[in-house]
């Protein structure tokens, strides 16, 4: 296979650096093509992992630094991990929403947070960032290869397909705070996008939450806000 620097349209993907590689390794060896590392790399504990996991799963295991150079914008990435793009399916059980997610960092630092907190379950209403983009795979540290992962065009198909969900909508206006709610499982939390929020339409589809603070800022960002939801009620129900 002749490897290209990521674009979207690939059907496979990188993660750069140590730890996401360990991590797809760990969780999704049946999905890895090649591990690729650099000459400078160093992290004698990290190498043993790294050799250890692909000698038990016949993975190819190479060190190029031409190869690493090319596919990674970072000088100080000395591991790459190349695998095929997977799809799997969420089940029954709770499930984060987020809708029309455009930030990378954001997404990954969310989905890094969901297995912090026993979340599962993430669904990605499209246009949306790519779930598949080394930033967004690099943020969440690997986090990604624990989760299952659906996406949907619109909002009104996910509902259709997971119409027994309670949903609750976070909106910087909802009704109930986030202490003042009992949450029913099985639930959908339901995030809008960074710039914007959800849109005044999505209060019809459930119950409208809101994160209390201070009038000390406008809002939180969508990460933030993710992240404190998911350790109240991690917190609260474990």
């Amino acid at each position: 296979m002749r490897l290209k620097r990521y674009n979207k349209t690939l059907d496979y993907s990188y993660t750069f650096g140590m730890y996401p590689t360990i991590e797809l390794l760990r969780a999704k060896p049946d999905k890895v093509v090649q591990i690729i590392t650099h000459s400078k790399l160093s992290d004698e504990e990290g190498s043993r992992i790294i050799d250890t996991l692909t000698a038990k799963h016949s993975i190819a295991l190479e060190c190029n630094d031409r190869l690493i150079h090319k596919l990674s914008p970072k000088e100080s990435c000395y591991v790459v991990g190349v695998f095929n793009k997977y799809y799997p399916k969420i089940n029954q059980e709770n499930h984060v929403v987020l809708v029309n997610p455009t930030n990378s960092g954001n997404l990954g630092t969310i989905i890094r947070s969901m297995l912090a907190f026993n979340f599962n379950n993430l669904v990605i209403i499209r246009p949306a960032a790519d779930i598949f983009h080394p930033d967004t795979i690099r943020a969440s540290m690997g986090a990604l290869f624990g989760i299952n992962f659906e996406l949907f065009d619109d909002i009104n198909r996910y509902l259709e397909v997971f119409s027994i969900h309670n949903q609750y909508l976070f909106m910087t206006e909802g009704q109930d705070t986030l202490d003042g709610v009992s949450f029913s499982p099985p639930y959908s939390l339901v995030f809008g996008s960074e710039p914007s929020g959800l849109p005044p339409r999505y209060s019809e589809l459930g119950n409208t939450v809101r994160i209390a603070q201070s009038g000390r800022v406008d809002s939180l960002n969508l990460a933030i806000s993710a992240s404190i939801v998911f350790h109240h009620l991690y917190s609260r129900y474990h």
